[in-house]
């Protein structure tokens, strides 16, 4: 008996367990009835995690249509579009729970059997009135400079204005966080949180792009959910991580650095988070094709994840071989020293080329982009000024080995002002002396051949020269 009743127990475990796999993975069922529009089809849409949301299920138009699948969808942000319309986004927290409704009529969108959408819907709506009051005010502020005031008399209508909007930006404030803390198990709740306005910065550095620029590096992430892994599959992280790496290319590597570390260290919240942050700053910063690629950035970046204990082997093995190549030649370090042929002939080395500063120019003289940069370059009235006084030299170096190419550049296309030459021997490429998979590449050195700015970019060059001494 106790075999027999251990067996049955056994079996039983077994149905139960297999049972509850089976109503955890249901796969979606979306039901979509549209009274009010007419289409020739409609597409639930899922974000491919970097810029777009791309077609899951494309379905003829019907008054009603069922959206279904046997595997559940992934957490994340999903958009019904009519053709190219779009009519709701959809938001998915779990595998669980997704067979639900959505009814459209009037042009309100209803969800039946899912709450979080539903909350949603109603969480919009409200929104939509916040920024409708703040039109309002627009509204009146442009009816009033209409009036023709004298200045005394609009004085006192702008600052009641302001307070207002003061008013109503704290009210909002407010009703987003007690919204994001109700859904903070949802999606839903982690959307609201990291979407908040920012603080409004301190009135002294209104004017001032670049303490703007610092103040909203500095608060990009105040409230952003980082522990929620879930965001990855919405355009709102990946806008976010966007807009923050183009604000560390305009600070550049030294200013944006303290931003980007503590970036860094709060995405170590969820490891999953950590990594999809990290891929999507480094297609940015330190991409070789990227055109906002800052080098010094990207070393942070690839430190940083190397120190990280999540890190995997295969990880790990591909930034310390990108590390190996860019840890060299930093600024502050002497650059290492290489054979020339000039353009009278002569053979000498980049140690012999003496001046109080250098911009060395590496390129292929045939690279479309370098004949983009040397003909900006060869207009630019500080730089041209610089040289006239001895200031600085341009060496241009050709570090492949054609010397066809070299020759036909000096006869139709050097500029006469700079030094033009090439490294004939290879040794650059033989030794591995720099890191040049994109060309052309920079750096200002001073007459020590001390690197004073590594991948210097063709629009800070300017820059960089009035500071010279």
């Amino acid at each position: 008996m106790n075999a027999k009743n251990n067996l049955f127990g056994m079996v039983a475990l077994v149905m139960l367990m297999f049972f509850m796999t089976a109503s955890y993975a249901q796969g979606y069922e979306i039901k979509v009835s549209l009274n009010t529009k007419h289409y020739d089809s409609l597409h639930l849409k899922s974000f491919d995690g970097k810029k777009d949301f791309v077609d899951l299920q494309v379905l003829p138009f019907a008054k009603t249509v069922v959206f279904k699948g046997k595997k559940s969808l992934d957490p994340g942000i999903y958009l019904l579009e009519g053709d190219t319309v779009g009519i709701t986004e959809i938001l998915i927290s779990d595998s669980k729970s997704q067979q639900f409704s959505i009814t459209e009529k009037d042009s309100v969108v209803k969800f039946l059997n899912s709450p979080e959408n539903e909350a949603n819907q109603q969480y919009m709506r409200e929104m939509r009135e916040y920024d409708q009051r703040m039109y309002q005010l627009d509204v009146e502020f442009r009816e009033m400079q209409r009036n023709n005031l004298p200045q005394y008399m609009m004085q006192p209508f702008v600052d009641s204005l302001m307070a207002r909007a003061m008013r109503i930006s704290e009210e909002k404030n407010n009703f987003q966080q007690s919204k994001a803390e109700q859904y903070k198990q949802y999606l839903l709740g982690s959307v609201i949180k990291s979407t908040g306005e920012l603080p409004t910065p301190p009135r002294e550095i209104y004017g001032n792009q670049m303490q703007m620029q610092m103040y909203v590096a500095n608060h990009m992430y105040d409230n952003y959910a980082w522990e929620d892994e879930r965001m990855i599959g919405t355009p709102i992280a990946v806008n976010k991580h966007k807009q923050f790496a183009n604000i560390l290319y305009y600070l550049d590597a030294e200013a944006g650095e303290p931003y980007l570390r503590a970036a860094l260290k709060a995405a170590k919240a969820n490891d999953k988070v950590y990594f999809s942050f990290f891929d999507q700053l480094g297609e940015i910063l330190g991409a070789t094709k990227s055109l906002y690629r800052v080098e010094g950035l990207y070393i942070v970046m690839l430190k940083d994840a190397l120190a990280y204990n999540k890190t995997d082997k295969v990880r790990k093995t591909r930034y310390e071989a990108e590390l190996m190549h860019l840890d060299k030649n930093l600024d502050g370090s002497i650059l290492p020293n290489f054979n020339l042929l000039m353009a009278n002939g002569d053979t000498t080395t980049l140690y012999d080329v003496k001046s109080p500063y250098m911009l060395l120019y590496f390129q292929h003289p045939e690279c479309p982009t370098c004949r983009q940069v040397r003909t900006k370059m060869k207009d630019y009235p500080m730089l041209n000024k610089a040289i006239e006084e001895g200031k600085i030299v341009v060496l241009t170096v050709y570090f492949e080995k054609d010397q066809k190419v070299f020759d036909n550049f000096l006869k139709n296309e050097a500029n006469p002002r700079w030094l033009n030459s090439w490294n004939y021997d290879n040794q650059i490429e033989k030794e591995e002396l720099f890191y040049l998979v994109t060309i052309p590449y920079m750096f200002l050195v001073d007459k020590d051949k001390r690197v004073i700015k590594k991948d210097i970019l063709y629009n800070e060059i300017e820059d960089y020269v009035k500071k010279l001494r």
